[in-house]
């Protein structure tokens, strides 16, 4: 008995050995995990991006390293939500390809507001959850690429506001319409920043039509520009017939229940008309407007048309325009410093137009036509002078505008601290710019 209890204490000796021996040599058991990873194409999404993932140039985001042929869903969540009270959340099943990826294009995201924006990819069996994060930015203006593409998403949309983020120019491209070429609806803010080398060659409209051309095509009725400084190429903007022409926009509507503005905006080119052009109204802001104010705006540079004007060539009735000038040639039947054509109640101060050249009927800032406009505090060298308009040469001009202050500023703009909206140009043989040039 004795015998038999040693052999059954050696043998279990033997076999715990052999065990150990077996644990030192063989490599614990592992469970492959799915390695999938999702990834949006870019830090930032923009008019850019969105343009290219909708024409499929560019994945919205793409899913890798995931278990082939694998079913997968998909949802958009947005920081601060959906633009509108009707668009829904984009959502979807997808599937992964034989190499484990797949590439989403996804028109829906334009539907979200600016923000973070995260996309949960759902596989099962066994379940798992990734995301991955972005920021949209389709209100920013990085480039002219952007710019171009904010025609694409405007879509009549009064709350787009869009924010230029620095200078930017144009390729060496003829535009033959407005790079801006959807109506805005909403506003535009230049912070300041330029945009240069525009050039746009339009063939106009046919005999009964019209187009808009300028930076921008129209603008509807409560639409604001500021802070925009344009400079246009050598060739600058040129057209044959039929056109509303203006450096910052074409047209521009308003009304008595909208605010429409321009404002603290320059232009620096040529805006012409061929000689045989017919039916074109050419400004160097703007060519034809419904009621608005126009603050704070400059041109520098030469503008043809039938009706031409150094910032608008008409303005509709109850407009306003309040400390702007402008500096060049004026060619037009019908012409003016400030304004070519009057309409109604229209009020004009604190501004002044300097002639290098002009012909045709010539008028020193607006038609002098008192029953329709009232000027006031405004300065011309040349041209058919009416009331409120002082008639003088450059240095005596740059003299009173070096005097004038302004005490009521209007409350769209941010006064300097001497209150005076001139200050000398660089060149002292130029009239005076404006306090914020």
């Amino acid at each position: 008995m004795k015998y038999l209890y040693l052999c059954i204490l050696t043998a279990a000796a033997l076999f715990v050995s052999c065990r150990k021996d077996n644990d030192s040599s063989t490599p614990p058991l592992t469970i492959p995990r799915d390695s999938i990873q999702v990834r949006f194409s870019a830090d930032k999404i923009g008019l850019t991006e969105l343009y290219e993932s909708f024409n499929q140039k560019t994945p919205t985001f793409t899913v890798t390293k995931g278990k082939p042929n694998k079913t997968f869903t998909y949802e958009l969540t947005g920081s601060n939500g959906l633009k509108r009270t009707v668009d829904t959340i984009t959502k979807g099943i997808d599937t992964l390809d034989a190499n484990g990826n797949a590439a989403l294009f996804l028109p829906g995201l334009n539907r979200y507001k600016d923000g973070e924006i995260t996309v949960k990819i759902t596989l099962d069996g066994p379940d798992t959850i990734i995301t991955a994060k972005t920021q949209k930015v389709e209100n920013q203006i990085r480039d002219y690429r952007d710019f171009i593409h904010m025609g694409f998403y405007i879509s009549s949309d009064t709350s787009a506001h869009y924010v230029q983020l620095n200078d930017f120019a144009f390729p060496d491209t003829v535009f033959t319409a407005a790079p801006g070429f959807a109506a805005l609806y909403g506003s535009y803010d230049g912070q300041g920043h330029k945009i240069t080398n525009l050039t746009i060659k339009s063939e106009g409209a046919p005999l009964g039509a019209r187009v808009d051309v300028g930076l921008f095509r129209s603008g509807a009725a409560g639409s604001k520009l500021q802070n925009i400084r344009l400079e246009l190429s050598e060739e600058g903007i040129t057209c044959k017939s039929f056109a509303n022409i203006g450096g910052i926009i074409g047209s521009i509507s308003g009304n008595k229940s909208s605010n429409t503005s321009i404002i603290n905006c320059s232009v620096k080119g040529n805006i012409l008309v061929t000689a045989d052009a017919k039916g074109t109204t050419t400004g160097g802001i703007v060519g034809y407007t419904g009621r608005m104010k126009i603050i704070g705006c400059s041109f520098r540079g030469n503008t043809s048309g039938s009706v031409t004007g150094g910032i608008a060539a008409i303005l509709g009735s109850d407009s306003k325009i309040d400390m702007c000038y402008a500096y060049g040639k004026f060619d037009g039947d019908l012409a003016g410093g400030i304004i070519g054509e009057t309409s109604f109640n229209l009020n004009i101060s604190n501004s002044y137009a300097f002639a290098i050249a002009s012909s045709g009927q010539f008028y020193a800032i607006a038609p002098a036509f008192p029953e329709y406009v009232t000027v006031t505090n405004s300065f011309a060298n040349a041209g058919i002078p009416s009331d409120g308009v002082t008639m003088a040469t450059l240095p005596d001009m740059n003299t009173h505008l070096a005097e004038m202050e302004i005490t009521n500023w209007p409350q769209e703009v941010t006064p300097p601290a001497n209150n005076k909206p001139y200050k000398n140009d660089t060149d002292p043989a130029a009239p005076m710019r404006l306090w914020w040039e």
